[in-house]
């Protein structure tokens, strides 16, 4: 949900003394649902709206904000119809979009609250700041003598402050701990900043391939392409695409990329409205992956076009849908801009898988309800067991091979694994919750991150062969009593095993890339793992899929 701006004493007064049915006439009007559309008199609704701000303007006993009351309105009018519909101020518009276009302006690096400090991740190649010399580990302590440091800053709000600076150059007070520690202060010109959408691509054995999607933006067909082809190289068999936290994007992406798993004129989706009629769309490109096994990772945060992707591909049985149910997002939206460069995101229609599923989850109930049935999964037992999905008997599909899929909300996977996090020691949640672990891999790396990659000699070989040893626990042991954390004698100890785990998937990351991240990530994951197990059962020929 979008941030709805400050509004002072009065206004707010204001906008809770205006009845909701007053505006409600005039959206209801323009997006209305189709119980009230022979109602409609648009002229004489646009005509009562009008007079109705201008007496507010012209003849309240005080100041009057129309822009805000009216954009209040628009929000919360938009939010009666459905969760998806929703209206943006110009700021909120572009901080939306951004994402979406493969690009950003900003200095080129990733970073994160380490000790409250903003600390530098990694550099984006060719980005500004790698011209300009930062360097990873370096911590950023002020932008323009605005000082950033503090538990009160987020990784969120430093990225809106580069973005919104007003001047392409920008001052960076940098504090450098390694090898010597010293302070300085460089200017640093944004520039636009090439972000992939596919941040890792690379084969888990000499069989299985693993390409990891994380949005739909104006990019992501040439990015999967080029990993793709990577791993075609390499002779793959098995492909796993992770949408896992794809919360969408481009619907034309999606279904771009489906089409490279399918053959022609294989039905992919279709979308139908009130005011739009029925519009198929089918396979035509003759894909670059039709005949190797497919399966897709997906869980509750992977919603619309990815359960457009995945919708499809399990209807069509043509792969393995494996992880917990998704978002269950099956609206489309249509952006209309104003002058003022704000706008508004308006369901125009809903989609359907192959089957002719709806996978939008029930909104009745108003958006509070609809937006609680997210963190209800988790209290009721969904992320642990299959049998607590709420299934709706009579929305059951069958595919072409007779498989029962399931419409209601959210594409529920075939081959389920439970996510359990209630087994970390409150040690271990304590470290996560204050980066710690990023905070000493860094350190970790930057002090030894030559010697840990030569006598690795590369990231699996890594993997398989990096354990941390007592040395390295006690230094563990001192990073955190240096930042004020207390724990218990040999509680790093009796649950070493999980510390090297998560030391080490960051670790990766700082010595050998940010793809090497992902691989020591697949190395630990429930969902990769049982993905393995499938494919060795030969789970896709027993339920007849390609």
């Amino acid at each position: 949900m979008q941030s709805i701006p400050y509004f002072g004493k009065f206004e707010s007064m204001i906008l809770r003394s205006i009845p909701i049915s007053v505006l409600l006439v005039f959206v209801l009007s323009v997006f209305s649902p189709s119980a009230i559309r022979a109602q409609n008199d648009i002229e004489n609704d646009i005509e009562k709206l009008e007079k109705f701000l201008k007496n507010l303007d012209q003849n309240y006993v005080d100041e009057v904000e129309t822009k805000a009351i009216v954009e209040e309105g628009m929000r919360r009018m938009l939010e009666e119809l459905d969760p998806h519909s929703v209206y943006l101020d110009k700021d909120a518009y572009e901080r939306a979009n951004e994402p979406l276009k493969g690009k950003f302006k900003g200095i080129g690096v990733r970073f994160l609250m380490i000790n409250d400090t903003m600390t530098i991740l990694e550099l984006i190649p060719g980005g500004a700041a790698e011209k300009t010399g930062i360097l990873m580990g370096d911590q950023i302590i002020a932008i323009a003598d605005d000082t950033i440091s503090g538990i009160d800053i987020s990784s969120r709000n430093v990225s809106r402050k580069i973005k919104a600076a007003e001047s392409d150059e920008m001052e960076f007070d940098i504090l450098r701990n390694h090898p010597d520690r010293r302070s300085m202060t460089l200017i640093i010109e944004r520039s636009e900043v090439e972000v992939s959408s596919v941040p890792a691509s690379f084969m888990i054995d000499n069989r299985t391939g693993y390409i990891k999607l994380e949005r739909f933006s104006a990019s992501s067909l040439s990015d999967f392409r080029d990993g793709l082809d990577e791993l075609k190289k390499e002779k793959v068999k098995n492909l796993i695409l992770d949408l896992r936290g794809n919360g969408g994007g481009y619907l034309n992406m999606a279904i771009k990329i489906a089409d490279e798993f399918l053959e022609d004129r294989k039905l992919i989706v279709y979308t139908q409205g009130l005011h739009q009629d029925k519009r198929e769309t089918f396979a035509n490109s003759g894909g670059r992956y039709t005949d190797g096994a497919l399966y897709l990772l997906i869980d509750a945060n992977s919603a619309s076009a990815s359960e457009i992707l995945a919708g499809a591909i399990q209807d069509l049985d043509r792969g393995l849908i494996i992880g917990r149910r998704s978002y269950g997002k099956g609206l489309v939206q249509r952006t209309v801009e104003f002058s003022d460069g704000s706008a508004m995101r308006l369901t125009i229609s809903r989609y359907y898988t192959p089957t002719g599923r709806s996978i939008q989850r029930p909104y009745e109930q108003g958006v509070d309800v609809y937006r609680e049935e997210i963190r209800q999964r988790t209290l009721s037992g969904e992320l642990l067991s299959a049998d607590s999905i709420d299934i709706v008997d009579s929305l059951i599909y069958f595919t072409p091979s007779k498989r029962k899929v399931y419409g209601g909300g959210g594409i529920v996977p075939d081959v389920f694994v439970s996510q359990d996090t209630t087994h970390y020691p409150e040690v271990i949640i304590a470290m996560r919750r204050s980066s710690l672990f990023d905070g000493f891999a860094l350190d970790l790396a930057l002090k030894e991150g030559e010697l840990i990659k030569d006598a690795s000699g590369n990231v699996n070989a890594f993997i398989q062969d990096f354990h941390l040893g007592a040395e390295q626990l006690t230094s563990i042991e001192r990073f955190i009593a240096k930042r004020g954390i207390e724990i218990e004698d040999g509680a790093l100890e009796a649950h070493a095993e999980m510390v090297e785990r998560f030391v080490k998937i960051p670790l990766a990351r700082y010595v050998f890339g940010r793809e090497a991240f992902y691989q020591a990530m697949t190395a630990y994951d429930d969902d990769v793992v049982a993905t393995l197990a499938a494919i060795n059962e030969g789970t896709v020929k027993e339920l007849g899929l390609r």
